[in-house]
């Protein structure tokens, strides 16, 4: 795992777009929608505790689920 200088855990765009891309891929476009959940669901803060966690690759590579299982995932995590 890596941190900065401040001892932040560093999340990139890229962790972000996998992040939706696994947990809730119909967020992906408009764009808008895709901002808005990001936001909402403080997407930059649940990848931040999994990297912390170590549990963030497994994350982004688990094979996709069904809608209600997703959504289940994003609530708890």
């Amino acid at each position: 795992m890596c941190f900065d200088l401040f001892g932040e855990v560093p999340v990139t765009e890229d962790d972000v777009f996998l992040w939706v891309q696994a947990i809730s891929p119909r967020w992906l476009s408009p764009e808008r929608s895709y901002r808005n959940y990001v936001r909402t669901w403080n997407v930059v803060d649940k990848i931040r505790t999994a990297k912390i966690r170590g549990d963030f690759e497994s994350i982004i590579d688990r094979p996709r689920q069904a809608y209600h299982a997703r959504f289940a995932l994003t609530a708890i995590i």
